[in-house]
């Protein structure tokens, strides 16, 4: 299959227009709202949660990717598009519509028509730049006859939506719809990261198909955003945590033995690979707006990053001779 086409400009050259500018520098961030709307919809709540984009915005974000699966974030996003009347060409709207896992491929098709129709009505918007299909773990109501597909297909010929994607875990759902040309981009969550490139398949795989990664959570959910991840409380049953904070204390002790910010550190970390068209992060409030731009601004040496890299292929060394 080819592809998705239209008037539309490629995925990959469309977005470049909404990087995080900061004078004569830009950088492929974008904002996550899944932290936005979780508390409510008080008007106390909603002024706080709206000015976190007011803020973002305001320091040169332009990408802003959110779900209607988080709470009532789509609402908050939309708030902030509803108030600035000529804001809305200059930004790029991202979301997601969940599909439930009982639904055949033609309720699921008519599951995400409606839910394409009510994040439209919450963002107060009448089109929507990139709707991501989100955390199937199954691609079976989105590719079958009269599936979901169809439904973005649809929407998109009718102007409600710009592009297509998928944005869940299985990496391998990802490099399926990519490899068959489903869909304009991916989302990957935690995948490519200072301690895990597991994404890095999947990223050579859309390179050579000029297809879009947008990388969610560069900071691996929350492990690398500067507190020793040592004194993180994760629940012990989980090992894929386990193994991350283990990962993360290693990356904390060779930031400090470098004298590097982690935060820096993790941020940037994605910005070395071309292959990635958005990087996402998610700002609880507007001080951690300001300390990604400030953390994007620090000059790391290049001895830092040979030491990661060589950090990366002794741990892919340890991982390879457990495995045998």
């Amino acid at each position: 299959m080819t592809r998705p086409t239209g008037i539309n400009p490629p995925f990959n050259e469309e977005v470049r227009r909404f990087r995080l500018r900061d004078g004569d520098r830009e950088w492929a961030y974008g904002i996550g709202a899944a932290w936005l709307g979780r508390d409510g919809l008080q008007p106390d709540k909603l002024r706080k949660d709206k000015a976190v984009l007011e803020r973002a915005y305001e320091l040169g974000v332009r990408y802003f990717d959110t779900s209607a699966a988080y709470g009532e974030s789509e609402f908050v996003v939309g708030s902030f598009i509803g108030a600035h009347s000529g804001l809305r060409s200059s930004i790029f709207v991202a979301t997601k519509a969940p599909i439930p896992k009982t639904l055949t491929p033609a309720e699921a098709k008519a599951a995400v028509a409606r839910s394409v129709d009510e994040s439209l009505r919450r963002f107060r918007t009448d089109y929507i730049d990139l709707l991501q299909i989100h955390d199937v773990y199954t691609l079976s109501q989105v590719l079958g006859a009269g599936g979901a597909l169809e439904a973005l297909q649809e929407a998109r010929s009718a102007g409600k939506i710009r592009y297509i994607g998928l944005g869940t875990r299985p990496l391998d759902l990802l490099e399926e719809v990519i490899a068959n040309g489903h869909v304009d981009s991916v989302l990957t969550y935690s995948d490519y990261t200072p301690i895990d490139q597991s994404a890095s398949p999947l990223i050579r795989l859309a390179e050579s198909l000029d297809a879009g990664i947008v990388n969610g959570s560069p900071l691996s959910a929350g492990m690398l955003t500067g507190a020793d991840p040592r004194t993180l409380q994760v629940p012990a049953w989980h090992e894929e945590t386990v193994i991350r904070r283990g990962l993360a204390a290693e990356v904390y002790d060779l930031c400090a033995a470098h004298g590097v910010s982690v935060l820096a550190a993790a941020l940037q970390f994605p910005l070395r690979c071309a292959g990635i068209a958005m990087n996402l992060t998610g700002p609880r409030d507007e001080d951690e707006v300001v300390s990604t731009l400030e953390a994007l601004r620090v000059s790391i040496p290049d001895t830092f990053w040979q030491a990661l890299a060589a950090w990366n292929q002794e741990r892919a060394a340890r991982l390879s001779h457990r495995k045998t």
